[in-house]
């Protein structure tokens, strides 16, 4: 039944309602109100609660379907209590009367290395921010520093002089309200500016750079070179002249991992493994660069249509020796979220603030189905992150997921066609699709795609606390925490640890099975990751969290594993290192900093919600 309601609500009409919702919750309240809520063109409150965002949302998806009752219906029933969480734009976009994208975030490439090419860029990247989606590009086309060029000037200031610029758009773009622009650039590893790009963000005189997260894009020749102590080949060719010269592999690595042992950035991509296993690498579809969080590597004009399974609501006799999934309801539950994010894609064609954007769209019709919750998860099971057991649970899992979202794909395939530029041909080339069950290869073959790609587990920045649980695959982060929004310092208790106490007692003392991001090993880290890459088509945004006196050779190990593990990529973030949006809650230290800068791996898009009610 749809809840009685006003018109529009005043914000001390719909405060309490949303409070009551989140049962005293201020921080889910605020992050909901402020960040999701429906509201008019004058700033007033249509959606004084969850409940009618859940209606709204199933309704707009709902009316691409013939049978626009039924799937109504089922959505509403997806999305109800957090089942499953769509991305930030799509909650905040559908049905929006303002002018904003339901797609989180798009890979515009620069054309050329010309005043044209980084104009346009500018033009279509601020033409995409001020639609509320966030942008990745790569730097490669951008001559390096020195190099010689034919107008007023003698020569180029380098491909990391622009990134300033681009950066400094991305900040004023975000200035005017509650959204942060946000922005990934890449450099390849092999560029003339890479030692000058990995260090950007370290030099005080660049502070602009702090409005972009940065990657270096690594190759397996890199890291090969690296291995035997060889040298590394740095190019570029203009019209003009052939750049090119050679430096230790040795100097270029111990810049990359000593910069982020300091600063947290830059992160790395393993470029050929995402290529390798890309299942988008013929007729116009070849992934080019990553989105903001890099969780979804993408052809130019590329959106990332984004969506999480939160598995803590699948979880059946939670805490107890009989604890086990609900494979069944989990299964219906990935069938119908990649339903729901495919008819995102026709629901928000008319939104994307470029027609490259959509022709991209349309043509490949990209989801990017993830799994929030995790930890928590792990946790209801009885299983202490990031040991083997969890690690076996996670392959478990991950390769469910990963069968129902195609069988999903494959009957809408059936249904509604495969996506325009699907060839079954080339589509088995891709490693990963030859290693899917041969029931799923057949129907593959036999009816096609849906999806050109299924599979990315983001973040899930707010979203993981509007919906009360963990992040992404990420671990807890603490039990008792301080986070920092918009100035406002809330003391976060993880709300997994209210649910045990109401079944067990106030004074019950919690069981092994409640970690934390800094009791866990990193290098099982390491290993939970690359478990799950092995499912997931596309990628995934991770963050090791390492203590603050881990040495430089720890993220070096870490670097290594990963690449040796199949990882598509790979961030760390040391305590210390870094300003971060939340931190221990440790009552004796008195006072508390405000922090605003999200560590790397946390995608801004996601993270920072409007200005505080207070």
């Amino acid at each position: 039944m749809r809840p009685s309601q006003p018109d529009v609500w005043t914000l001390d009409q719909a405060w309490p309602r949303a409070e009551a919702f989140f049962q005293g919750d201020a921080l889910r309240a605020e992050v909901f109100l402020y960040r999701y809520a429906l509201r008019d063109l004058e700033g007033r409150w249509l959606e004084p609660t969850p409940e009618f965002m859940w209606r709204r949302l199933a309704r707009t998806m709902a009316r691409v379907e013939k049978d626009r009752a039924t799937w109504e219906k089922k959505f509403w029933a997806l999305l109800e209590d957090f089942r499953f969480v769509p991305g930030g734009r799509i909650l905040f976009g559908a049905s929006n009367p303002r002018s904003a994208t339901l797609f989180n975030c798009y890979f515009i490439p620069i054309q050329a290395d010309s005043i044209y090419g980084i104009t346009r860029w500018m033009f279509e990247a601020a033409k995409t921010y001020g639609m509320g989606g966030g942008v990745g590009t790569n730097a490669d086309v951008l001559r390096p520093r020195g190099a010689k060029v034919r107008n007023a000037g003698l020569e180029s200031s380098g491909a990391v002089s622009f990134m300033e610029v681009f950066s400094t758009l991305t900040g004023v773009m975000g200035a005017s309200g509650g959204r942060r622009g946000a922005l990934m650039i890449t450099l390849r590893v092999d560029h003339p500016d890479v030692l000058e790009f990995i260090t950007a963000k370290n030099d005080p005189e660049r502070r602009h750079i702090r409005n972009a997260n940065i990657s270096v894009r690594v190759s397996d020749a890199f890291m090969e070179a690296l291995a035997h102590d060889g040298r590394v080949r740095l190019w570029f060719q203009t019209p003009h002249e052939a750049i090119e010269r050679f430096v230790p592999a040795r100097q270029i690595w111990q810049a990359l991992v000593e910069s982020a042992w300091a600063s947290a950035e830059p992160g790395v991509l393993f470029w050929d493994q995402v290529v390798r296993r890309s299942t988008t690498q013929y007729n116009g579809m070849a992934v080019q660069g990553v989105n903001v969080c890099g969780e979804v590597p993408m052809e130019p004009y590329g959106a990332c249509n984004l969506g999480s399974i939160n598995l803590t609501a699948f979880v059946r006799a939670p805490f107890t020796p009989q604890a086990d999934l609900d494979w069944d309801r989990l299964a219906e539950a990935v069938c119908q979220a990649i339903r729901f994010l495919d008819d995102v894609i026709d629901a928000g064609a008319s939104r994307h603030p470029l027609r490259a954007q959509r022709r991209a769209s349309e043509r490949s019709r990209r989801v990017g189905l993830g799994l929030m919750g995790l930890a928590d998860c792990m946790v209801m099971l009885n299983v202490v992150y990031g040991s083997p057991e969890c690690i076996q649970w996670v392959d478990r899992i991950l390769a469910f997921v990963k069968k129902a979202a195609y069988q999903a794909s494959i009957d809408l395939g059936r249904e509604k066609g495969p996506f325009p530029a699907f060839n079954a041909r080339h589509h088995e080339r891709s490693p990963y699709i030859q290693e899917l069950p041969g029931p799923i290869r057949q129907g593959l073959r036999r009816h096609g795609l849906r999806n050109c790609a299924l599979l990315a587990i983001a973040p899930t920045g707010s979203i993981s606390i509007l919906a009360g649980t963990s992040s992404g695959i990420e671990p807890i982060f603490a039990l008792r925490y301080l986070r920092h929004v918009a100035g406002q310092a809330y003391a976060v208790e993880h709300p997994l640890v209210r649910q045990y106490r109401q079944v067990y007692g106030a004074s019950s003392p919690l069981p092994p099975a409640f970690v934390t991001a800094h009791q866990i090993d990193p290098e099982a880290r390491v290993e939970l990751q690359a478990v799950a890459q092995r499912h997931v088509d596309q990628s995934i945004s991770s963050t090791v969290n390492l203590p603050e006196d881990t040495p430089v050779s720890t993220v070096e190990r870490l670097y290594w594993k990963a690449w040796k593990l199949g990882c598509k990529g790979i961030t760390v973030f040391r305590e210390g290192s870094r300003a971060s949006v939340v931190e221990p809650l440790q009552e004796e230290k008195g006072v508390y900093r405000v922090e605003t800068e999200p560590p790397l791996g946390v995608c801004v898009v996601c993270e920072v919600p409007a200005p505080s009610r207070r």
